[in-house]
This record gives C-alpha cells, structure tokens and sequence, in this order.
C-alpha cells in the first residue's frame, strides 16, 4: 500500500527549517541547495513545493505575517478601539528574539523583492490587510471618543507603519538603542499624540 503523504505538514515543516537558515545567513546569501540540505531534502525534492527562491521568500513572509496575526489575535481578544490598536502594534515591533526573527525575514524580503513588482505586490496586499484592522480600531476608538480630533486616520496609519517598520530595521541593526523598554516608549509616546486627553 502506498504511503501517505501529508504534503501540507510536509510544506510547514520545509518552512519551519528554511526560516532557521534565512534567520541565521540572510535570504541573499541562501541558495536552493541550502535550503533543501537544512530541510533535509533533495534539490528536485524541495522544487516539488517551492519551485524557486521567490516562492521560498513568499511562504518565509507569510509565516511571519500570519504568526504576527495569530499572537495579535490571542492578544487582543474580544477588546477594540486604542487598546486594540496599541496591542496589534506591539505584536509586529521586535520586542523579543521570536519578533526579532521574523524582522530578520521581512528585511530579507524587502530585500531580495525591491524592483519585482509581483513581489511588491504581495507585499502590500499584507500591509493593506493591517492598514484595513488599524484604520477598524480607530474608527472605534473614534466612537468612543477616545482619539484627539483633527488628525487624519490613514495620517496615523501612515506614521504608526512607518514607525513598526522602522524599529524592525533599526532593533536588527542597532539593538543597544532599540531596547524593548525604547520601543515601547516610543509606541506609548505616539499613542499619547493622538489620543483624546484625560480632562477632555
């Protein structure tokens, strides 16, 4: 009787394995060779799920994007407006070596996608699903008088991605100054520009 393949739980675990090496190295500097060896497979075995290195660069984001989702989703719960906003933020900045890999992936990605415009694509499609989720809380913490007035939402959208996105950059790069503790002071110092005061 042939044996049966879980090819899904087989793709996971390729891309568990060839995270561990573009973490370690930098997606530039991996070759498909090296990505079939950690996983433990042959080259033409590993092309049967990733075909090529955008496709590798494709699940390695993924899993990084949807693993940010998945621990904003348990974070978050059933809460909604600023607190919820605050929350999502803090899952997609480096706070910790799990964020701090999954920063490792994405600048990675920004990398080797710059100047490929399915890439580029792909990649913005992600950004405008948390664009869609940031601009929802606000609306609510806009309902709940929450918000100071006057400032556009995608004007905050716009500045809090900007920011995650930057200390992605700078706590891989430059971690004596993009401590947890820095990082989240800045976050709780945004939130204070565009929230409604106390006395209001």
């Amino acid at each position: 009787m042939p044996k049966i393949v879980d090819h899904a739980a087989r793709r996971t675990e390729i891309i568990e394995a060839v995270w561990s090496l573009i973490v370690r190295k930098g997606f530039i500097a991996v070759t498909m060779r090296e990505l079939a060896a950690e996983a433990g497979y042959a080259n033409g075995a590993l092309a049967r799920y990733f075909p090529d290195k955008d496709a590798v660069l494709r699940a390695a984001f993924q899993r990084a994007f949807d693993a940010t989702n998945e621990r904003a989703r348990a974070a978050i719960g059933d809460r909604g407006g600023l607190t919820a906003f605050r929350l999502l933020c803090l899952e997609i900045m480096p706070l910790d070596e799990v964020r701090l890999a999954e920063a490792r992936v994405v600048i990675g990605f920004w990398d080797y996608a710059a100047g490929q415009p399915e890439l580029v694509e792909f990649y913005d499609s992600a950004m405008e699903t948390w664009r869609a989720e940031m601009r929802m809380y606000l609306g609510q913490a806009q309902v709940a008088g929450e918000l100071a007035p006057g400032r556009p939402h995608d004007l905050i959208v716009d500045a809090v991605l900007a920011m995650t996105m930057g200390l992605q950059i700078n706590a891989c790069f430059s971690p004596r100054h993009n401590t947890p503790e820095r990082q989240t002071a800045l976050l709780e110092d945004f939130l204070t520009t565009i929230g409604r005061p106390a006395s209001s």
